[in-house]
């Protein structure tokens, strides 16, 4: 009886030996949508943010939104269908040697609207890169991208500790190359932009001094050419330096304020309280409001077009349900199909 119970128990060890297997290594966000495969669609680039984890052997993840450095290590575990990430609970759809889709909970949303976040191991990747011929290197370098870029081995803190002096106010453009053994190659100033020439040689020597992981294709070691913007500032006897990197892509729609997001917000909900008190054309009224200071509000749309659907109006509903599939969200598409075909 022992040896059968050995036999039942030994797939499922297997397959939990596999699973803690298969998540050590670094992985970052290369896509987001919806479950039901909707683009995700805000003012935050939240579907396009940069996020990596490095899962290690010991049960401890480095997690950063920062391409170069990682911000801080904490504890993660594997249980059954669900990721911990410190105080984050994923729900894990799927986990393979290469590819990981995490989904999490969100209130009052539809489980067709939970975002999913897909990840790639950066160590099975073959990514796409622009590479040149280095005459100096004598070999190929790599544009660095979202998926193809060097790690500091130091803090960022050490960066700061480098750059020991009053910052200037103003932008920093600057490129090097981080070759096959991690050494800091050809720093070059691409643009200064009320930052003074100490101050540039200063912050390239201070990049210089970090130990780096090189780059990895096809899990080798590459040279990488790495761009980056440094936002420098000395306010309050108190230096601040962001890094930007323009080679990670942007949200495709400009943010607005907090004041103009509560309005749109307050605009909709009035809108709802309209309909549910049976005034459709107040509500038509308020969600139109809401749709000028925002015009990227799914729910407005949503609800708009249910309203004049429900109005018997199906040429204004149509309309609606266009923006939306133009904005990469399903349901709406096979609305537009099943409702709208004239």
């Amino acid at each position: 009886m022992k040896y059968i119970l050995l036999l039942v128990m030994l797939p499922l060890f297997a397959a939990a030996q596999s699973a803690e297997q298969n998540i050590q290594g670094l992985w970052v966000k290369v896509k987001a949508e919806m479950k039901d495969g909707s683009r995700i669609v805000d003012h935050h680039g939240c579907g396009m943010d940069f996020i990596k984890y490095t899962f290690g052997a010991d049960g401890m993840a480095n997690v950063s939104q920062d391409v170069l450095f990682d911000d801080f290590i904490v504890r993660y575990s594997l249980k059954k269908d669900s990721l911990i990430i410190g105080a984050t609970l994923y729900d894990i759809i799927s986990l393979t040697k290469d590819t990981l889709k995490l989904s999490f909970f969100v209130p009052g949303a539809e489980d067709k609207q939970l975002p999913v976040y897909i990840f790639a191991k950066v160590q099975q990747l073959n990514p796409p890169a622009t590479a040149t011929f280095n005459v100096v290197l004598k070999d190929s370098v790599y544009q660095a991208n979202n998926v193809l870029f060097p790690v500091s081995k130091d803090s960022f803190n050490k960066l700061m500790y480098g750059m020991a002096t009053r910052f200037d106010d103003g932008t920093l453009k600057m490129s090097f190359i981080i070759d096959k053994k991690g050494h800091l190659k050809q720093y070059t100033v691409l643009e200064a932009d009320s930052v003074s020439g100490s101050v540039a040689k200063i912050a390239g020597n201070a990049f210089g001094d970090l130990s780096w992981v090189p780059a990895r294709k096809n899990n080798l070691p590459v040279n990488t050419l790495v761009q980056v913007t440094l936002k420098l500032s000395h306010k309050n006897y108190v230096n601040t330096l962001n890094i930007q990197y323009p080679f990670l892509r942007k949200a495709p729609y400009p943010p607005i304020d907090a004041d103009e997001a509560e309005a749109a917000q307050q605009y909709f909900k009035d809108a709802i309280n309209q309909l549910n008190s049976g005034h459709s054309d107040k509500a038509l009224e308020l969600v139109g409001k809401c749709i000028e200071i925002d015009n990227i509000y799914l729910n407005a749309y949503e609800l708009r077009a249910f309203i004049n659907n429900s109005l018997g109006k199906p040429k204004e509903a149509c309309k609606d349900w266009s923006i939306l599939a133009g904005l990469g969200q399903v349901e709406a598409a096979q609305k537009l199909a099943k409702y709208c075909k004239n």
